[in-house]
């Protein structure tokens, strides 16, 4: 009996001995986490970018009028006028549904505004006539002045795709800004942190036609370049278009960083 206890504190001494030696656990080194660079102050840049396309459409307006003793026989010459340059500018191959009214009007004529004398009628139909193919533009000028037209009261050249030319503007004015912006931070010892603002400057620029209302219309970020570099000429040579030019200009501001 005796032999046995002894045995077995000489066991429990081994163990405790074992964990002795081995001492506590062995737990994984801890890793710190990066520290991010503070910001040292902010930077502002701007950033611009334009694209350059020749028009692929273009819009005419068409003014027709007809001048009569009485509103219902100016109507129906006008009307009757208004049909010939409408069938005159389909000849030119223009499809149906791009040729439309866009405005019509009677009004009384006076020869002393203040008895007013009304000496007669003034019918004005205005014919919105869109062009697919820029190429068409002088052959239905023509066309629809002989036909009876009596003003050309605009003529607008745009972009189908006028959207994405805005999105590819911006989106390389931006990164034109980040470039800058990084550029700056260098030649300065610090470098570009996280971007805190972005502003996009909306301009007005002039855009094609001198309307009957005598007022420019407008269109934003749009600039018309006549006969500018690389614009279309016709296969005769008597018509140069331009180019629009779609502009894009941001404001960044971004965190200053480094040190």
């Amino acid at each position: 009996m005796t032999t046995k206890h002894t045995h077995s504190a000489i066991l429990l001494v081994a163990v405790v001995a074992v964990v002795a030696w081995i001492g506590p656990a062995v737990r994984p080194a801890t890793v710190a986490a990066p520290v991010a660079a503070s910001a040292v102050g902010s930077i502002t840049v701007s950033g611009s970018s334009a694209i350059r396309v020749p028009p692929n459409r273009v819009v005419i307006l068409l003014g027709v009028e007809a001048f009569r003793s009485t509103p219902s026989a100016a109507h129906a010459a006008g009307r009757q006028s208004s049909q010939a340059v409408v069938n005159a500018v389909r000849d030119q191959g223009v499809a149906r549904t791009d040729v439309a009214t866009a405005d019509f009007s009677i009004q009384p004529r006076y020869s002393n505004y203040g008895q007013n004398t009304i000496t007669g009628y003034l019918a004005r139909n205005t014919v919105a006539v869109t062009l697919r193919d820029v190429q068409q533009l002088e052959g239905v000028l023509v066309a629809a002045l002989e036909a009876g037209t009596t003003t050309i009261d605009g003529v607008e050249f745009s972009v189908t795709n006028l959207r994405d030319l805005r999105d590819r503007a911006r989106d390389q004015a931006v990164r034109a800004a980040m470039e800058k912006a990084a550029a700056m931070a260098t030649s300065a010892g610090r470098s570009v942190g996280e971007v805190t603002d972005i502003t996009e400057h909306a301009t007005q620029h002039y855009f094609g036609s001198w309307s009957a209302s005598r007022q420019w219309t407008n269109y934003q970020n749009v600039v018309q370049e006549l006969a500018g570099e690389g614009g279309l000429v016709l296969e005769d040579g008597t018509l140069s278009l331009g180019q629009i030019v779609v502009q894009a200009e941001v404001n960044l501001t971004a965190e200053l960083v480094g040190g």
